[in-house]
């Protein structure tokens, strides 16, 4: 055997999979089957993967023995027992302070704000549940001054993600109205626009949820709990995002949050769970979507308690003052605007749209999306992504054809064909062009759909930055602004937000704010 201490986030998942299932039973002095192997992975007993994976565990000297009968190494690595706490809920011990008696550093942080700009600017309610690619709070408050917006205006968001535009808006007396294809997204900004709760009553119910919990952990394995998220969801991806304890734990205290007869606070507290959830997982956002079982992170109920006490304290300032607009979440693609808005509605709209880069949402959203009961299974999933802008070439379908409304704008044929040819010799990155194609027909659909609702002389703002795909530049702005003038936006222009560099590729990208008016 090896001596020596393989740094244990470097193996593949599936052989941190294994090893944790091992290891487990080694603990509790029980042989490992290549039965109960299988079923917890999902790969079959004869899979070649699963053998290979157990193989090399044995070879890297995590295990002694051979497949079927493993022994411990005799070296001690320092992370055998942080694999028990995953697996095993009954060797855990939480913290049964009282929750709202712990200090709070956030509270203090806001002790000198006076106004609700400064509020915003230090994202109180923000910072609730954040997004990938959200963009900053202040953003808004400056458009908002910037273009005159008066109280009661309306501003509307096509892509509502987190709720930046319309927290943002609602703050300093606009109505909002929000767009979100996905469901779990449209949850999210609901609730952390909804502000009139009552703070004693949440205190109550909070406190009552953290006795039935601390109380019942323990006993998991004994209580009868109703089918859930950990039915539903496939047990690899389950298995991939959450440790046998965090899925005990997250669905012990789902269970008790469905229990509370407050909907408003319901609601808040199921937005806290999964965000919590999310953040005690095992993934890693950069900017795909990774794994890591053994990565340090926050014990969950940590999280889950800290983040209650953040948002009951930032309650207590935004409810000392008045005045706020009101939001409107709508599930639906921002491209069936004109289904639930009146012509020439809209004072104002400001977003930051997906841009060409292969990242696909759902995927990053998956595990609460199953666990707040959005979607049953993966059919579920495909519903939700074909209502997307296809900035990803996982969200693009047989019947996707936004192309066809672009066909004739020839920089967007001369970006397709230059990606084509750095692909074409190569097995991978086939639909990258026709990506591409379709992103910018459901753009120019986008700015097509909200034209005739806007009032006169009404702005419409996008946060948009150009990107690279295989060493081609894709200059996303100038391909929308061509868009937007040819749909008969005036004055269509771009300021520079800030420059970013291509992942892949040393390569400055400039971020835009586009401007189009009416």
């Amino acid at each position: 055997m090896q001596n020596f201490d393989i740094n244990p986030n470097r193996l593949p998942f599936l052989q941190a999979q294994v090893l944790q299932k091992i290891y487990f039973d080694l603990f509790d002095e029980k042989q490992t089957s290549i039965d109960e192997i299988a079923e917890m992975t999902d790969y079959s007993v004869d899979s070649k993967i699963l053998n290979d994976s157990v193989i090399s565990l044995i070879r890297k000297g995590f295990l002694n023995g051979n497949w079927g009968n493993f022994q411990l190494p005799s070296q001690k690595f320092a992370f055998y027992e942080k694999i028990a706490a995953q697996i095993n809920v009954k060797q855990k011990k939480y913290s049964e302070k009282n929750i709202f008696e712990v200090k709070n550093s956030v509270s203090q942080l806001f002790e000198s704000a006076e106004t609700i700009s400064e509020l915003n600017k230090n994202g109180i309610v923000h910072k609730w549940y954040d997004y990938l690619e959200d963009f900053p709070y202040e953003l808004i408050e400056q458009k908002i001054i910037e273009y005159g917006l008066k109280p009661d205006s309306l501003v509307v968001e096509p892509f509502a993600g987190s709720g930046t535009t319309l927290i943002s808006a609602n703050f300093f007396g606009c109505n909002a109205v929000g767009f979100d294809a996905n469901p779990l997204m449209c949850f999210i900004s609901e609730t952390k626009t909804e502000w009139n709760i009552d703070l004693i009553l949440l205190k109550k119910e909070v406190e009552n949820l953290a006795k039935k919990f601390l109380n019942n952990i323990s006993q998991y394995e004994n209580l009868i709990l109703p089918e859930s998220f950990i039915q539903r969801m496939p047990r690899k991806e389950l298995n991939q995002w959450l440790s046998p304890v965090l899925q005990k734990e997250t669905n012990l205290l789902k269970f008790y949050i469905e229990e509370i007869e407050y909907q408003d606070i319901k609601n808040l507290l199921k937005l806290i769970l999964s965000k919590s959830c999310f953040e005690a997982s095992y993934v890693s956002l950069c900017p795909g979507t990774t794994f890591y079982p053994f990565r340090e992170k926050k014990d969950f109920w940590e999280i889950f308690t800290e983040k209650i006490r953040q948002v009951y304290f930032d309650l207590e300032k935004i409810q000392k003052f008045s005045g706020y607009g009101k939001s409107k979440l709508i599930n639906d693609s921002c491209l069936n605007a004109s289904q639930h808005l009146d012509n020439e509605s809209i004072d104002f709209i400001i977003t930051s749209p997906p841009y060409p880069n292969d990242l696909e949402y759902t995927r990053q959203t998956r595990l609460e999306l199953y666990l707040l009961d959005f979607v049953k299974n993966m059919d579920d999933v495909q519903q939700i992504k074909r209502k997307m802008v296809k900035g990803s070439t996982k969200l693009i379908y047989k019947e996707s054809q936004s192309e066809n409304f672009i066909q004739h704008f020839a920089s967007v044929k001369k970006v397709s064909e230059s990606i084509f040819l750095q692909t074409k010799d190569k097995n991978w990155g086939f639909d990258y062009p026709r990506m591409v194609r379709e992103y910018f027909g459901d753009m120019y659909l986008c700015f097509r759909e909200f034209l005739p609702l806007l009032k006169k002389n009404a702005y419409f703002l996008s946060v948009v930055g150009d990107q690279t795909i295989k060493g081609v530049y894709i200059p996303v702005c100038e391909i929308l602004i061509e868009m937007a003038n040819e749909l008969g936006y005036r004055n269509c222009r771009k300021e520079l937000f800030r420059i970013r560099r291509s992942t892949g590729h040393n390569i400055p990208l400039p971020e835009e704010i586009l401007i189009f008016q009416k």
